[in-house]
């Protein structure tokens, strides 16, 4: 595992993500819990969007186990927004195994981006109308969360609508 130390070093001293792809791969292969938890605890740290995209590819390509599982607690580990891949997760949650999935019930109830609300509406009903005995009670805190994330949309809606008006506008001579 001297690739793994190695490449710890390079991004810590450099800053440089490009060997990101190939511990991402090592992290899906490997059981060695002391290996999974220093990629994750590292590739945690590093923010970049590329490092997202690589992220997600690599997590939506991945096979289902817990090389997947680990890949989507880095999702919620790190400080990365991935609201825009709601639907990816959705459908994780509902398809994959249960560790996968429960990992990714937890992506879910940690995003807090600018998720449209239409989108947010389709992952409700897909969560409600796919549910089975299986996911049910991974899906006990993810459907209020995502109901809890419209709330608040329709009272930032609401709070931008509504203004005070100055006595003096309404005056007329």
């Amino acid at each position: 595992m001297d690739i793994v130390r190695g490449a710890i070093e390079q991004i810590k001293q450099e800053g440089d993500i490009s060997i990101v792809p190939e511990l991402l791969d090592i992290l899906l292969q490997n059981q060695d819990t002391n290996i999974i938890t220093n990629l994750t605890a590292l590739l945690s740290d590093v923010k970049e969007s590329d490092f997202k995209t690589v992220l997600m590819d690599k997590l939506i390509n991945a096979p289902e186990g817990s090389g997947k599982a680990n890949l989507l607690r880095i999702c919620w580990e790190s400080a990365i927004d991935f609201s825009e891949y709601l639907d990816v997760f959705v459908d994780m949650l509902l398809r994959e195994d249960f560790i996968a999935a429960l990992e990714a019930s937890t992506v879910i109830e940690n995003l807090h981006g600018n998720i449209p609300e239409e989108k947010i509406h389709i992952a409700i009903q897909r969560l409600k109308s796919e549910s089975n005995e299986d996911n049910a009670f991974l899906l006990e805190g993810t459907i209020p969360h995502l109901e809890e994330m419209l709330l608040k949309k329709d009272e930032e809606d609401e709070e931008e609508h509504h203004h005070d008006h100055d006595c003096s506008c309404h005056c007329h001579d």
